[in-house]
């Protein structure tokens, strides 16, 4: 239900983008694209990152429609949102830079439709989809010209969504805050830079949109400095620097094409990124060819067809993908033969697809590893400020008067995660079981989980490790106050470098992340519990607040130097 809400609110249209089902290949082709028209200029601001636009009547009077149930669409739309969704015209999307003290950008829409809108009926349904809706006295404090509904979904970004008539054919729709500001500023007198060139980027293609670097380019620069990037992809730290703008225009009506413009910001930098791409796709080409040698060394004669065939089409595949260089732009088009196949360039994506997909696979691999290591050193800066605050690590756990354990360190560092509501919530006297604190479990802080793990609901991977003489000792009798309280930073000799503070366990020792338990270790086999599975690499909080990753052959020597705080040994190199 969350996903279909989320389709209907935001934009379902992306899942019409999807290559037909096969049986729409024999269908008649569909009449010209009528030229383009524009959307929602005045309302795109100075700063975007990322503008949009979808000609939504092209696909939705096209026969790429004909086996989606528009029926069930229609019906639903005029039952929750008020209109048809089906007459959508035009979306133009926008995409800004987060605000202070955000992680994620915001993000809105502005939809047109043939189809007349009435304020009385727009989004008049909403309530039995959303899982909150402000009233219409709470709407006009949050925005006092809003003609329209404040609601929260949860998936939606931010979960709060604002939906706003602009005029009888048009509305925007998108994250509360910067709806309401647009709501309130109006128009712009005249077009932003990025309104421009989307305007001047669209050629009158069916999808277009333009990613604009300059408003996140000291994001990124600051990102990427924080990252340790191997000494080959250090010339991936010239990209922001490089680039002024990405553009695409996507057709699959009357014609199938795509072109892709990367934009430098001079000759010189279009070079360099030319070498750069070149070089990648150079990486790629060799990763495509060792999994068909691969194949042809296989017994089945079925994977050795397949090396065969990979061998064949390898180049010209990647040949298609090299983009050319015209001045200071690199240029990838592709445009489907007329005289082929229908569906032949659609065989080529999947084959290309399943090709690459373990180097994707890879790359959402990493991406998740880089998220991984952002949650725990978010946990790590919430530690700290914890032993700021009572010159002490949190304990293990708080006990009560016998020496019982009751509550995870993870719920004594919340109020240090933006999380004081949710830990006022607990009985701190109580058990993580109790029958109160046990219903608290649901709301675990999304801080706490692994992007990449598949451990059960409310479980996390993050672990202290814990024995005697280590960064966390089993707790104490003394540790049953409001702020247990554990060992000192500065009772960490050997450094709070070479010391352990937190692991990413495999998911078979993940544990539910209210519960007292973390990873016991044996000094006389510091492996156990984390080789398990052992199909990763050991990702390590030091006590400085900052990461590392052990492969899973670093000897036990390395790891009880690692795990003890005062053993007095240097790490072994």
């Amino acid at each position: 239900m969350h996903s279909l809400r989320h389709a209907l609110l935001i934009g379902f249209l992306s899942a019409m983008l999807v290559v037909p089902p096969p049986a729409l290949q024999a269908q008649e082709p569909a009449p010209p694209a009528a030229k383009a028209t524009l959307v929602g200029l005045p309302y795109i601001p100075e700063n975007a990152v990322g503008v949009g636009q979808i000609q939504a009547d092209r696909l939705l009077n096209s026969p790429f429609i004909w086996a989606y149930p528009v029926e069930v669409v229609e019906a639903y739309g005029k039952k929750y949102l008020g209109f048809n969704p089906m007459k959508i015209t035009s979306i133009t999307f926008v995409v800004t830079p987060p605000v202070e003290d955000a992680e994620e950008p915001e993000g809105y829409a502005v939809v047109k439709t043939s189809e007349t809108l009435r304020e009385e009926t727009f989004f008049a349904g909403i309530a039995s989809l959303a899982d909150y809706v402000l009233t219409p006295e709470e709407a006009q404090e949050f925005s006092p010209t809003l003609k329209g509904k404040v609601f929260g979904l949860e998936g939606f970004p931010g979960e709060t969504c604002c939906a706003h008539l602009l005029d009888e054919h048009t509305f925007l729709i998108g994250m509360d805050a910067i709806v309401a500001d647009i709501v309130e500023a109006g128009p712009n007198a005249q077009l932003s830079t990025p309104a421009k060139l989307l305007a001047d980027n669209t050629h009158d293609a069916d999808l277009s949109a333009i990613f604009n670097m300059a408003p996140i380019r000291d994001i990124i620069n600051a990102s990427l400095e924080e990252e340790e990037i191997p000494a080959e992809f250090a010339a991936v730290r010239q990209i922001p620097n490089d680039t002024a703008l990405v553009s695409l225009q996507l057709n699959l009506i009357a014609s199938s094409s795509i072109a892709v413009k990367i934009h430098a910001v001079d000759e010189t930098a279009a070079k360099r990124l030319e070498e750069l791409i070149t070089a990648a796709l150079d990486k790629a080409k060799q990763f495509a060819n060792a999994t068909a040698e691969s194949n042809l060394q296989s017994e089945n004669p079925l994977d050795i067809a397949m090396g065969k065939y990979q061998l064949r089409t390898n180049t010209q595949m990647f040949d298609h993908l090299t983009p050319t260089r015209e001045g200071n732009v690199l240029v990838l088009k592709h445009q489907q033969d007329p005289d082929t196949v229908t569906g032949v360039n659609v065989a080529v994506t999947a084959v290309m697809v399943g090709l690459l997909l373990p180097a994707v696979q890879q790359a959402r691999a990493a991406a998740r590893r880089v998220q991984s290591s952002n949650n725990m050193k978010q946990i790590g800066l919430a530690m700290h400020n914890y032993n700021d605050t009572v010159l002490a690590l949190p304990a293990q756990a708080s006990t009560d008067e016998d020496g019982k354990k009751l509550l995870s360190w993870r719920v004594h560092i919340l109020p240090f995660l933006e999380q004081q509501d949710l830990y006022d919530r607990f009985h701190l006297d109580e058990p993580w079981d109790s029958e109160h604190n046990k219903q608290l479990i649901q709301f675990m802080p999304d801080i706490y989980r692994d992007p990449a793990s598949v451990a059960p609901e409310f479980h996390t991977n993050y672990l202290v490790p814990l024995g005697k003489n280590m960064a966390f000792e089993q707790p104490t009798k003394e540790t049953k106050e409001k702020w247990p309280t554990g060992i000192r930073l500065r009772d960490i000799t050997d450094g709070t470098t070479n010391t352990a503070m937190l692991l990413n366990v495999n998911d078979d020792a993940a544990v539910i992340w209210t519960k007292p338990d973390d990873l016991e270790i044996d000094l006389t086999n510091p492996w156990k519990n984390l080789d398990k599975s052992k199909h990763r690499d050991l990702q390590v909080l030091r006590c400085d607040g900052s990461i590392m990753t052990l492969p899973t052959e670093i000897s036990g020597d390395y790891l009880q130097a690692l795990f003890q705080r005062n053993d007095g040994k240097p790490l072994p190199w």
